[in-house]
Order: structure tokens, then C-alpha cells, then sequence
């Protein structure tokens, strides 16, 4: 097997992955992680651009911490890959477990409206299937799945993204509405789903309604609509991140829920930043936005 990519195949996608699902799922982590040291080698530019960021961040880290740093960051990528071939596996509970989502489950049985909040931070999408076997439904506001390939994807990967979607929103059977389309329909769709949206998002222009936020030893334009939602569906946020050893199993760790009607937009993206913050600095390898990290900082 040639370790290339067409315009029409991808030896990932279409060989790799799905082999490593048929295996117990320890064995295709273990393969995955295995993988993505020839990421690493291949792709210098990206890997060096990652680095320099760390790097910036933490300016006191050796060169050695900064390298187990971006080897544990290609890690994750090929493992969050691996994981849309076990969205809908009877293995799940034994890969994700969630901590604190009773808070969500006592908020939703009182009749509270609730969006989970989250950063680009570890494999996130396996929290879903686990809250969906707790019988939660869950939808998005996503920035793939329009009719075009308008981010200039490789066509291997738009494929397998649009794909990976039409699988999430089997599994989690909840809205999944795209970026920049009518989003009216979320309102309604908040008294029956719990609705995700991620905050970190970079943009080629700061969109209106930014605000800009303390962050990673600067500060970061993030837009507020998720403070907005909430503020005008009356929902509280119910923040998560993901914890994950790199072993292949994961754990949603859920916080206290935010009523954005104790604070402003600054003040809520603020703290929202900070709880990211924490994370990224426990575990730096595990940000999915390195590179986007000179997008994010403009102001």
C-alpha cells in the first residue's frame, strides 16, 4: 500500500482506519497513535509552525518538551480520526466516560434549556455518543457540511468530513445546522436537544460581535454567540473538556453550569477562555488550533 493521496483514494480513510476498527479498540489506538509518527515526520511545515507557537506560549519549555508536545498533538489528530469508526460501537462506555453530566441531566429533567460549550481541545466529539447513551440528543452548528467545498479542503478529506458528519448526526440525532445558514430553527431545537457550540474559532476576518478576551499570555477576538444564544433562549451553558491519557480512552469532564445573566459578554467569553486556558496549559498537545493562534490574536 502506498502511503500517498489522490484526488480520489486516501490510504487513511479508505485501508488504515478501517482496519484498525475491526481490531479491539485498545489495539487500533495503540495503531493510530503508532501512525501518526509518520504525520510527524511528513508534514515539517505544519509541524514546525505548531512548535514556534508552543513555543511563544511557553518560552521557558526545552526543545525536548516542545517536541513531546507536537508528537502527543499528531497523536490525537490520527486518534480522533480513528474514533468517527466507533461512534456507534457497543464499546463506547468502556472509551468515554462522562463526569459531571448529571448537572446537564438534573438541569434538563427541571425543564432548563441547556448549550454545552466547548473548545477545540482533545477528541470532543466522543463525548456525544456517551451523553446519547445516557439519553441525552445532541446537535451543532458546524462549519463543514455546506453543498461546496468552500474551505479548499483536499478532496479525500472534504469527503471523509462530509461523511464523518452524516455519521455524527446518526449517532447523535440532534440538529445539525451549518455556519452562516438560517440558525432560527436552534431556538426551537433547544427545548428538545442539547446543543454544542465551540467558541474558539478562528476566522480569516473578526466577524461582529467579537470580544476580545485575556488568553495564552495575550489576548484572542472570539466571537459571543454563545453567550447570545444563551441570553436570548433563557438557556444556561454547561462547559466540558475532554481529558485524554493518549491511551485511546477519554473522559468528558463537565463544570458548574453558567447563567449568562450574571454577566456580560466580555466577562462570560472571558471565563470561558480562561477555563480553556487551563486546559491547553495542562496539556498543550491536545489544542487544536496552534496554527490558527496568529489568526485568533488579531485585533
Amino acid at each position: 500500500m502506498l502511503l500517498t493521496r489522490s484526488i480520489e483514494h486516501s490510504w487513511r480513510y479508505d485501508h488504515a482506519f478501517p482496519l484498525y476498527a475491526r481490531l479491539p479498540w485498545r489495539t487500533a489506538y495503540r495503531l493510530a497513535a503508532w501512525q501518526s509518527n509518520y504525520f510527524y515526520q511528513k508534514q515539517a511545515q505544519t509541524r514546525e509552525r505548531i512548535r514556534s507557537h508552543m513555543q511563544e506560549v511557553f518560552p521557558s519549555a526545552s526543545a525536548e518538551q516542545i517536541d513531546v508536545w507536537a508528537r502527543d498533538y499528531f497523536r490525537m489528530v490520527e486518534q480522533e480520526a480513528l474514533d468517527t469508526w466507533f461512534l456507534d460501537q457497543p464499546v463506547i462506555p468502556e472509551i468515554v466516560q462522562l463526569t459531571g453530566f448529571e448537572l446537564v441531566q438534573a438541569a434538563r429533567a427541571s425543564g432548563q434549556k441547556v448549550l454545552l460549550s466547548s473548545g477545540h481541545f482533545g477528541r470532543f466529539w466522543m463525548a456525544g455518543p456517551a451523553m446519547r447513551q445516557a439519553g441525552a440528543s445532541i446537535g451543532t452548528i458546524t462549519r463543514d457540511g455546506g453543498a461546496t467545498n468552500q474551505h479548499g479542503l483536499h478532496p479525500a478529506e472534504y469527503r471523509y468530513r462530509l461523511w464523518k458528519l452524516k455519521r455524527l448526526q446518526s449517532v447523535l440525532a440532534g440538529p445539525f445546522l451549518v455556519e452562516g445558514e438560517d440558525l432560527r430553527p436552534l431556538y426551537k431545537e433547544l427545548s428538545k436537544h442539547l446543543i454544542t457550540l465551540l467558541f474558539d474559532v478562528s476566522y480569516s476576518e473578526i466577524p461582529r460581535g467579537s470580544v476580545t478576551v485575556p488568553f495564552l499570555n495575550g489576548t484572542i477576538s472570539v466571537p459571543a454567540g454563545i453567550y447570545k444564544i444563551a441570553k436570548k433562549t433563557k438557556a444556561v451553558v454547561a462547559p466540558f473538556y475532554m481529558h485524554d491519557s493518549g491511551s485511546g480512552a477519554v473522559v468528558a469532564e463537565f463544570s458548574q453550569l453558567l447563567d449568562p445573566d450574571n454577566y456580560n459578554d466580555e466577562e462570560f467569553m472571558s471565563l470561558l477562555a480562561t477555563q480553556l486556558e487551563s486546559r491547553i496549559r495542562a496539556r498543550p498537545g491536545q489544542w487544536w488550533l496552534w496554527e490558527a493562534l496568529p489568526l485568533l490574536r488579531r485585533q
